[in-house]
């Protein structure tokens, strides 16, 4: 389009009705797409996540490594993973992914389901006297045979010279 320099656009007058309906028609759209949004964020803060941390990340033998276990996403009253099940994983120096140590807790409620309490820490020392490479793992199985992972953490145990 082509405007003269003494000439102004016109512009295209909508009545009111016309641009109301246009206005409710837009925050219509959009409203979905945020509650959408917010549905699965809920959603997301309750999928169960385990984060397992070691201290000392490394150290000279023999060291004693406590690790620290994190659940997060459960209901703190949630009875399925009341006294749940735990399993430490343990890989040692040179071994193999499928040559993995397990050290198993399995305790039992022994109250009514009305009264279930979730743990969401769990520890355990170990003393590694060999050098090399330790990899850990954590899982938490519920009484449902759900299972949740943790990462893996790496430790290093240093020779002296």
């Amino acid at each position: 389009m082509i405007v003269s320099p003494t000439r102004k656009p016109s512009r295209i007058p909508l009545p009111r009705g016309e641009l109301f309906g246009l206005l409710l028609v837009l925050v219509l759209a959009i409203h979905p797409a945020e509650a959408k949004k917010g549905d699965s964020s809920k959603e997301s803060a309750r999928v169960p996540k385990l984060s397992l941390a070691s201290t000392p990340a490394f150290g000279f033998a023999p060291v004693t490594v406590q690790l620290v276990a994190s659940l997060t996403g459960i209901d703190p009253g949630d009875p399925n993973f009341c006294h749940a099940a735990i399993a430490w994983v343990r890989i040692d120096p040179g071994a193999s992914p499928e040559k993995e140590t397990r050290f198993s807790e399995t305790p039992r409620c022994v109250h009514g389901e009305s009264e279930s309490s979730v743990a969401t820490t769990f520890s355990k020392a170990f003393e590694l006297d060999r050098s090399g490479s330790y990899l850990y793992r954590v899982s938490v199985v519920g009484k449902n045979g759900k299972e949740v992972r943790s990462n893996y953490v790496t430790i290093k145990v240093l020779r002296v010279p």
